[in-house]
């Protein structure tokens, strides 16, 4: 695998947290890791740095209370309270809730409170409740609507909040709009590179999820260069390509 140096410079480097939201079986090392209510466990949270236990709000039978328990449980950094999907007044209502359901918990880590659309209207209602404020119902909007709702959210909010695109992953669009805008987005999470390491062809037998996996790693840290400045940064040859001299007085690396 590669060597922590050397991820830990696309690390510091990124634009925005990158968090793998896929079950890997915890084979892979990776800094920033989130997973729903009844997929969280003690293996991927010791698999990375920081860790995000989600609301798996489409099943109503888990409730907060069953959120900020496994995050207590698992001492995740960061617990997301449900919300109800393309309803604004319902997420508002419920999420005015959970807070409450926080406050009187044992859970010492940060509360995401997720927004529905109309995302800035949603925002208005809920300003100043949390950091840290997910932007959802529109994983599967495209591209369009989920930047329309992070500028929404943005120019309102301003850029001490914490900003976090609930499924956006890295699509050529939302890697350019942070890549020419970093304050944007202060995170994101994607499964994309496991369901696309899963189709990988492995012949049959015991271990194929440390192949997928492996596969896997390399997707993320290809996309994490991808949401860092340097695949605009000129190399040695960029500049001799282009005449210029001194380049002794250039440090690469």
């Amino acid at each position: 695998m590669i060597r922590e140096e050397y991820l830990r410079r696309l690390v510091d480097a990124c634009y925005v947290d990158l968090y793998f939201s896929a079950c890997d079986g915890a084979r892979l090392y990776w800094p920033w890791r989130m997973q729903p209510v009844h997929e969280a466990d003690r293996r991927h949270r010791n698999a990375c740095e920081s860790y995000i236990v989600d609301s798996s709000f489409k099943d109503e039978s888990i409730t907060n209370v069953d959120v900020l328990d496994t995050a207590d449980q698992l001492d995740a950094e960061v617990a997301v309270l449900a919300d109800v999907w393309q309803d604004k007044d319902a997420t508002v209502d419920a999420i005015l809730s959970g807070l409450e359901t926080y406050d009187d918990h044992s859970f010492a880590g940060e509360i995401m409170v997720p927004l529905q659309p109309p995302h800035d209207e949603c925002y208005r209602e809920l300003e100043g409740q949390a950091d840290i404020y997910a932007l959802g119902g529109v994983k599967d909007a495209g591209d369009d609507a989920r930047l329309s709702a992070a500028r929404s959210v943005r120019a309102i909010a301003g850029n001490g909040v914490h900003l976090h695109g609930l499924g956006y992953g890295t699509t050529d669009a939302i890697v350019e709009a942070v890549r020419n805008r970093p304050e944007l987005l202060d995170s994101v999470d994607y499964s994309t590179a496991m369901q696309s390491a899963l189709n990988v062809p492995v012949e049959p037998g015991k271990e194929r999820m440390t192949v997928a996996a492996s596969h896997a790693a390399t997707r993320l840290v290809s996309d994490l260069r991808r949401l860092s400045p340097f695949p605009s940064e000129p190399t040695a040859e960029d500049l001799r390509e282009k005449g210029q001299s001194g380049l002794d007085e250039v440090s690469f690396s």
